[in-house]
Formats: C-alpha cells, sequence, structure tokens
C-alpha cells in the first residue's frame, strides 16, 4: 500500500481507535522545526525511536501491549514502551508489522510483544529505513492519559513514521507519541 492512500497521518492509531469505538484524536501537523526540544530531537530523525528512546533515558526499553490483533499477515498492536529502569512510560504508540516481510523467526519474537520492533530489527541485523512522515502536536485524551498514568502537559509530541526494507518494501507504520518531558 502506498503511504498516500493510507487513510490519514494518524493511521494505524486511528485505525485501531476506531475499532475500539474511540473519538478521534485532536492533534496539528507540524513542521519540524517547530517542534520544541527535546521533541525535536527525539522525533526529527531517520533511525529507529528505540535507539533514540533508550539513549535518552540511558535505560533499555520494553513493551506493555494494550491492545493488539493478528491476521498472519498484518500485526497490530497498541502500546506504552516503558523505560526497564524505572518503570516510567517513554511512549504510547501504535503500529501495524507487516509479517510477511520478515522472517518467521523475527514475526514470533514481535508477536512475543517484550521488545521493540526497532530493537528487534537492531537484534536480528535486519536492514531498513525510516521514514516519517509527518509530525504532531497532539491534544491528550482520556486513552492516552490512562495509557501514560497521568499526562502533565496540554499537548503532546509525536510522529507518523514508515519502516521500509532494503527493497523498499513496508515493514511498518508506527505512530509515536511521547509523554510530556
Amino acid at each position: 500500500m502506498n503511504t498516500s492512500t493510507l487513510p490519514d497521518i494518524l493511521y494505524p492509531l486511528s485505525f485501531m481507535r476506531s475499532a475500539r469505538g474511540l473519538p478521534k484524536l485532536r492533534y496539528e501537523n507540524l513542521n519540524p522545526e517547530d517542534l520544541p526540544e527535546p521533541y525535536q530531537t527525539l522525533l526529527f530523525h531517520e533511525g529507529d525511536m528505540t535507539s533514540r528512546l533508550e539513549a535518552y533515558h540511558e535505560s533499555p526499553l520494553h513493551v506493555k501491549t494494550l491492545n493488539s490483533s493478528n491476521d498472519g499477515k498484518k500485526y497490530f498492536r497498541e502500546v506504552i514502551l516503558n523505560s526497564t529502569n524505572s518503570g516510567k512510560p517513554t511512549e504510547y504508540g501504535a503500529i501495524e508489522i507487516q509479517l510477511s516481510s520478515l522472517p518467521d523467526d523475527v514475526c514470533e519474537k514481535i508477536k512475543e510483544a517484550r521488545q521493540p520492533l526497532g530493537g528487534i530489527l537492531n537484534e536480528y541485523r535486519i536492514p531498513y529505513s525510516s521514514s516519517p512522515r509527518g509530525f504532531l502536536k497532539v491534544t491528550p485524551d482520556g486513552p492516552i492519559i490512562d495509557a501514560f498514568g497521568e499526562v502533565e502537559s496540554d499537548y503532546l509530541y509525536g510522529r507518523s513514521n514508515q519502516i521500509s526494507g532494503f527493497n523498499q518494501e513496508t515493514i511498518a507504520r508506527i505512530v509515536e507519541i511521547l509523554p510530556a518531558l
């Protein structure tokens, strides 16, 4: 699927929220230079978020799955990434992973839902590129506040991203929202 045919910049989060009967998320598109620090450094890059967040929080991350579904071809999950050291949330997001674009052992590791995708791709030395589709200023609502435990800000910042393999085949589409920092 071409990114221009995706329903919106919030896909797959918008898809997962709709499936749960949740209201649409309120957000604004931002230019990357309009992101305040440290969000600009954490979000405006073409690498994986796992490595960036682990370096920023000086801690490995682990996945807490909020919702997931798997039809054998696509694996969807809505998650919180937590710092292993502090237990604090470092990211809320939703991901659609194209299982057919990855080796079986990598798919099994992904479906265990313990480790972020970026960490798994790096561990298995899967070549990939990351292409941000847009940057977001999000108004936190009930489901996001519940996911983070609390939100001490009127706005949160995030990005919509696509990860592609060596042959430009889509591996994943992700919406990544950071807590107040």
